[in-house]
């Protein structure tokens, strides 16, 4: 059974460090993750100046992963703050056979303390971080009606 799992929570939230996590433990999973794609592109996490290139080969890799295996998983290690983007993965993805969506309900406060003790390199300005959390959409019923499954991460 192919599973595609959508992590959807600002920065700083815990995503790319529950994705490790799970991967470790199971087999056959995939992680696709925007900043390791545009760190591959343009040599920094930070460096947003290819996004339409990052985006394209994020979509490319959902599909080629899907073709590894019967059983793969893939993750999708990236913000998913907006419906239209948790609805997107769904419905342009349907050779998967199952999809999770992962929620880290986080308060900013949580947040920025997550953020310092990230890498330097990866540390998100607290104006761009409080600007993201702002804009973080609240899951709608229509999206959770696509997902099979729903898993809410608290550390």
């Amino acid at each position: 059974m192919k599973t595609l799992i959508v992590l959807s929570a600002p920065p700083a939230s815990g995503k790319s460090t529950w994705a490790k996590s799970y991967q470790e433990s199971h087999d056959e999973t995939y992680i696709i993750s925007s900043d390791a794609i545009r760190y591959e592109l343009t040599g920094q996490l930070q460096d947003f100046s290819k996004q339409k290139e990052v985006w394209d080969l994020f979509s490319l890799r959902i599909h080629e992963y899907a073709k590894k295996s019967e059983n793969a998983t893939v993750i999708l290690d990236a913000l998913c703050d907006l419906n239209s983007l948790r609805i997107k993965y769904v419905k342009d993805n349907p050779e998967y056979d199952r999809y999770i969506l992962v929620l880290f309900p986080h308060t900013f406060e949580e947040m920025k303390k997550y953020n310092q003790m990230r890498d330097p390199s990866q540390i998100v300005p607290e104006e761009a971080l409080w600007a993201l959390y702002n804009k973080f959409e609240a899951v709608t019923d229509e999206v959770l009606s696509l997902y099979d499954e729903v898993i809410c991460v608290n550390f």
